[in-house]
């Protein structure tokens, strides 16, 4: 079978059950979710220090985790496609640590546990239900990162805004559009930055490396 008929099955049964030869051992992915988890506090820091609306509008005294432009997302929502549940993981426990940096209270970042979930999941999910390429070599995997990152930011800010406005009472009413713009256009931003580059890009490597988790944790 040549080249280009190995890389046409290739794409077509991505999501397929690997090969015993392709299996990666358990140790290999907690270590990929740990790095992930490096990585997210790292940029997540990054976008909570330099962008947070806290700092901008000086609405608050503590730190939200709201930010005008967040480069986390990009943990969640790239690395939730590539490593399914690990990536996951790392996209719902960094945000612990990278709040923190930004003297974030645990509590709300426990409250924000549902909008960090889905910002993770919704991608992971879209391309393994409708069979997706990670590597975005069609309009349908583009249009549908796209859906998936829309709806989960969406999610996300309609979810955090609530937790801050009405259960925490720690930011007026007043203030809900721009700490909903932060949220949801911080994390879009980034996303639409990013997430398309480092798929398009860096997909083939993760495939060379049998790296890809094709069903959640395997």
């Amino acid at each position: 079978m040549d080249e280009t008929t190995n890389k046409d099955r290739q794409d077509a049964d991505i999501w397929s059950e690997p090969k015993k030869d392709e299996l990666r051992p358990i140790g290999f992915f907690a270590a990929v979710s740990m790095i992930l988890i490096v990585i997210g506090i790292i940029a997540g820091a990054f976008g909570s220090i330099s962008f947070s609306v806290d700092r901008v509008d000086s609405t608050i005294q503590f730190g939200s985790g709201v930010n005008y432009f967040w480069p986390g997302i990009i943990v969640q929502q790239v690395g939730s496609v590539w490593f399914g549940a690990w990536g996951i993981l790392a996209g719902v426990i960094f945000p612990f640590f990278s709040n923190a940096i930004a003297f974030t209270p645990i509590s709300l970042s426990v409250a924000y546990l549902p909008a960090n979930f889905i910002q993770s999941f919704l991608p992971a999910y879209f391309f393994r239900k409708f069979g997706l390429n990670p590597g975005l070599k069609t309009g349908s995997d583009y249009f549908s990162l796209l859906l998936s990152m829309f709806i989960g930011n969406l999610f996300g800010a309609i979810w955090s805004i609530g937790m801050l406005i009405f259960v925490f009472k720690t930011v007026p009413l007043t203030s809900a559009g721009k700490y909903f713009f932060g949220w949801y256009g911080g994390n879009m931003v980034a996303g639409m930055v990013f997430n398309f580059i480092l798929l398009k890009a860096l997909t083939p490597v993760i495939l060379k490396a049998n790296a890809l988790v094709r069903k959640w944790w395997s």
